[in-house]
C-alpha cells in the first residue's frame, strides 16, 4: 500500500514538472528561416509611366521568430539545424516592449521603401531631392549629447537653410575642432537654437548625431505591398524590383533571384542580420542566385549546393551582375 501512495505522489510529482516546464517562457527567441516573397508583383506605380515584365522573380528574404519558446520547443529547436535559439534580449532589448520592436521593424520597412525607390529613380536619371534631415540618434558623451534630441529636424545651420546630410557635412568640415556650430531645429511644433561643438572622431570634424534624410512627393510615386514583414534589409530587392520594372528587357534573365541587404540614400549595401536563415529560404523557394551585403560573406559560406552567392557593396553591383552576360565573371564570397 505504501509502496503504491509513493508511486502515486512520484507520478503526480512527475506530471507537475513537466507542466511546470512547458509552462516557463525560457528567455529565449528561436529563428527560423521565413518565407521568401515575390517583390516584383508587389511593386505599383502610379501616374501612367510604362511598366516592364520579367519572366523571373526578385525575392526578399526574411526570418521566422519565435517569441514564446517553452523548455520542450527548445529542446526540438536545438535538434534542428535550421533554427537558432539566440537571447531574447538580442531581438528585443531590455527596456523596449514587443510592439515597440515591431513598431520599429514597420518603421524600417517603411523607410527602406523610400530609400529603395529614391535610389531607384536616381539611377534611372530622375532628380530626387531630399526635403528634410532628421536626428535619429544622439551618441552618448558626444558632443551633441544634450543639445539635440532623436525626432529633431534640422531647419538651418550656420544661418542657412539645410536639406541633406552631404550639406550639412560640408558646412562641418569647414569648422576645426572646438568650433562651434549653430544649428536651428524643429522639435514637434517649436523651432529652438542650439549651439553644438564640434570634435575630431576618425580624424573628421563630427558632431556626433546619426541621421536620415525625408523626403516630399517623388517624381514617380512607387508604393509597395509587404503586409506584415518588417525590419530594413529588404531594400536592396526592393531597389532591383522597381527598377525593373520601369526598364525594358528582363533584369531577372528568366532567374528566380532571391537577397537581402539595406541600402543607404547613396545606394550602398549594408550588412544585416539572419544572413543563414534568409539562404535557407530562398533555396526553399528555389532561388539559383542569392545577393547579399559583401560585409556578410564570412556568415555565409556555408550555404546550400546549388544556390549561387553573390556579394555587392552598392545596387550598382547587383545591377551590373544581373545585366553581364552568362558565364562572365562574378564576384565570390
Amino acid at each position: 500500500m505504501r509502496q503504491r501512495m509513493t508511486a502515486g505522489v512520484g507520478a503526480v510529482v512527475l506530471v507537475v514538472v513537466v507542466l511546470a516546464l512547458n509552462l516557463y517562457q525560457l528567455p529565449v527567441v528561436a529563428l527560423s528561416p521565413g518565407p521568401a516573397e515575390d517583390v516584383l508583383s508587389r511593386v505599383n506605380v502610379q501616374g501612367g509611366t510604362r511598366l516592364y515584365d520579367s519572366k523571373g522573380r526578385f525575392y526578399l528574404t526574411s526570418v521566422g521568430i519565435d517569441d514564446d519558446v517553452r523548455f520542450f520547443e527548445a529542446l526540438l529547436d536545438l535538434a534542428n539545424r535550421d533554427v537558432q535559439l539566440r537571447p531574447r534580449s538580442e531581438i528585443y532589448p531590455l527596456g523596449e516592449s514587443t510592439q515597440q520592436v515591431n513598431q520599429q521593424n514597420a518603421d524600417d520597412m517603411d523607410e527602406s521603401k523610400v530609400l529603395a525607390a529614391v535610389v531607384a529613380l536616381r539611377k534611372l536619371g530622375y532628380r530626387v531631392d531630399p526635403s528634410a534631415v532628421e536626428v535619429t540618434e544622439v551618441r552618448s558623451g558626444a558632443p551633441a549629447d544634450g543639445r539635440l534630441r532623436p525626432g529633431d529636424r534640422l531647419v538651418r545651420v550656420d544661418g542657412r537653410p539645410v536639406a541633406s546630410i552631404q550639406q550639412l557635412q560640408g558646412v562641418i568640415k569647414r569648422h576645426h575642432p572646438g568650433e562651434t556650430l549653430a544649428l536651428t531645429v524643429k522639435r514637434g511644433d517649436d523651432e529652438l537654437a542650439a549651439r553644438v561643438p564640434v570634435a575630431l572622431d576618425g580624424g573628421q570634424p563630427r558632431i556626433g548625431v546619426v541621421l536620415r534624410e525625408e523626403y516630399g512627393k517623388l517624381p514617380v510615386p512607387v508604393s509597395i505591398n509587404t503586409e506584415n514583414i518588417g525590419g530594413p534589409s529588404a531594400g536592396l530587392m526592393f531597389a532591383l524590383s522597381i527598377y525593373d520594372r520601369l526598364t525594358p528587357g528582363d533584369l531577372t534573365g528568366g532567374r528566380r533571384i532571391a537577397g537581402t541587404g539595406q541600402i543607404t540614400e547613396d545606394g550602398s549595401v549594408v550588412p544585416i542580420g539572419g544572413i543563414g536563415e534568409k539562404i535557407v529560404g530562398a533555396k526553399r523557394q528555389g532561388a539559383t542566385v542569392f545577393l547579399l551585403p559583401r560585409g556578410n560573406c564570412d556568415e555565409a559560406k556555408a550555404h546550400p549546393p546549388g544556390l549561387r552567392l553573390v556579394p555587392v557593396s552598392k545596387v550598382d553591383d547587383a545591377i551590373a551582375f544581373l545585366e553581364s552576360k552568362p558565364g562572365a565573371p562574378a564576384p565570390r564570397c
